[in-house]
């Protein structure tokens, strides 16, 4: 038990640097000054190789070997962490402390770039950073190993046991089937105006309700705030600091709404691990598949609901004066209109997931070398027109829209559709156990359905695998038809 104690520790202390880290990284992404982008990069390069250094040490491995050969002594609690830091670090071991450093600094110039790019919609001025990434992204796959795809080992790194050959039946049938039911979807609500919202919405009008209705959700202010940044984000700065971030329309509330029920969705989660476990796995989350089912259930499972606008809907007038003229049914519609549109993070429900399919083919094509990075904006528009039927005006509704490969964060974008399919899913056992009372708010708060996904979701932190935590929460293994199911519910639910 000494043995563990002190591997506790050691893994308790490398989180302060993993989370200056993330400190760093969110104000880059909030208020960093442009001229302070290639010192930041140094910095957070330098604290990268640090926290690597100590998760790769031999005392680690000899602690950790240690606590393992006396594993039948320890509670369940202390072998799941056990088995986290295990995998943790053999896959860390396997990186050079060198190329983390390298990586890290990489990503921190390419955001930047990212961001000018985005901006003045050049890929040009992107292009050689994104370059450098998928060489980097592919050295760390070949590093990690994989059997059939090197995509497979980078998806690992956020969604374990993943793989290719996994995800691409499933996002085949996906894909057929939104293609299947975007006609209908478009016929249910084409006769609601795209610019049927379209007004004036102050910031701080926006802000003042954003803020009352994630507070609703259950997200504590006094451990955590919202920031505006280009994309939102949610990060975690420790046990009592949890970020978010969101961006605003002035003509369109729905953006920063909706990005806050998001993003507070995935703050929940963070803020919904039991304090004791505070530095280990055990209040970590299990994989960003699990993490996205939670910003996808409150975003939309709740947020798009009729019953959320019938709640909402007076207190929402107050602060947007501007929604007075529009019944809480217009609302409800306008915000669940099928249309084929250019940014994933505004997308409806049916054609979100055409979005992070349309990633998935074009990463895994990056990653075997088979797509130039110079002919990205080129497939990218070609595609785009073939899935969704539109013509891409410019690279920032295009290809340069989101932020991860800036990031690094090749295999991070099928975590968003498993996030889909298993908001779906655990929804359905929400409401079955909770019927009329998951939309209920008791003083002010969604007090059963949080409750809910604290029992079932947050507490367990990393102590099963992402599908034995479905299967435990759900009863049933995890089911795609869960996702097709609730859509017709709530297509049919706001008929026109």
């Amino acid at each position: 038990m000494d043995d563990y104690r002190q591997l506790k520790k050691h893994f308790h202390e490398t989180g302060y640097l993993h989370r200056a880290i993330s400190l760093l990284d969110w104000d880059h992404e909030t208020y960093l000054p442009a001229k302070g982008v290639p010192f930041r990069a140094d910095q957070q390069a330098f604290l990268s190789r640090l926290a690597h250094e100590r998760l790769t040490s031999n005392r680690v491995a000899d602690l950790i070997a240690s606590c393992e050969s006396n594993s039948t002594a320890m509670n369940a609690t202390q072998q799941a962490n056990i088995r986290a830091w295990r995998r943790d670090r053999d896959r860390a071991v396997k990186l050079p402390t060198d190329f983390v450093e390298h990586f890290e600094k990489t990503c921190a110039l390419g955001k930047a770039a990212w961001t000018e790019a985005r901006r003045t919609s050049q890929f040009e001025l992107f292009a050689s950073h994104l370059e450098q990434l998928v060489e980097l992204s592919r050295k760390k796959a070949d590093y990690y190993g994989y059997k059939e795809h090197p995509y497979d080992a980078l998806m690992d790194e956020y969604e374990p046991g993943c793989t290719n050959r996994i995800l691409t039946p499933i996002f085949e049938q996906l894909k057929q089937s939104i293609v299947s039911w975007l006609p209908y979807g478009i016929e249910k609500t084409n006769q609601i105006p795209s610019n049927l919202l379209e007004s004036n919405y102050p910031i701080q009008d926006q802000a003042k309700f954003n803020t009352m209705v994630a507070r609703a959700m259950g997200f504590d202010f006094q451990s955590g705030r919202i920031d505006t940044t280009t994309h939102p984000f949610c990060t975690d700065l420790g046990p009592h600091d949890v970020r978010l971030t969101t961006r605003y329309e002035l003509k369109d509330f729905a953006v920063s709404l909706y990005s806050v029920l998001h993003e507070a969705g995935h703050g929940l989660y963070e803020q919904g691990f039991c304090p004791e476990h505070a530095g280990t796995p055990m209040a970590e989350a299990v994989s960003l598949g699990i993490h996205e089912s939670q910003s996808r259930l409150w975003e939309n499972k709740v947020g798009r609901a009729p019953e959320f606008w019938s709640e909402w809907y007076g207190k929402a007038c107050q602060c947007l004066p501007s929604l007075k003229p529009f019944s809480p049914e217009e609302i409800t519609m306008a915000v669940n209109r099928v249309s084929p549109s250019f940014i994933r993070v505004e997308a409806d429900e049916v054609t979100y997931d055409l979005h992070i399919i349309l990633r998935f083919e074009l990463e895994k094509l990056l990653i075997s070398g088979d797509l130039p990075v110079k002919d990205v904006p080129k497939v990218w528009n070609a595609r785009f027109k073939e899935m969704f039927g539109i013509e891409v005006p410019d690279d920032t509704h295009g290809c340069l829209q989101d932020i991860h490969w800036s990031m690094g964060g090749f295999g991070y974008f099928p975590t968003y559709t498993l996030g889909n399919l298993h908001s779906a899913q655990l929804y359905a056992a929400a409401e079955k156990t909770l019927g009329h009372r998951i939309h209920l708010l008791q003083d002010g708060c969604y007090t059963p359905l949080l409750d809910w996904l604290r029992s079932n979701v947050h507490q367990h932190g990393r102590r099963h695998e992402p599908a034995t935590l479905i299967r435990e929460a759900t009863g049933q293994d995890i089911q795609a038809s869960f996702h097709g199911e609730y859509l017709k519910k709530r297509l049919e639910a706001i008929g026109v």
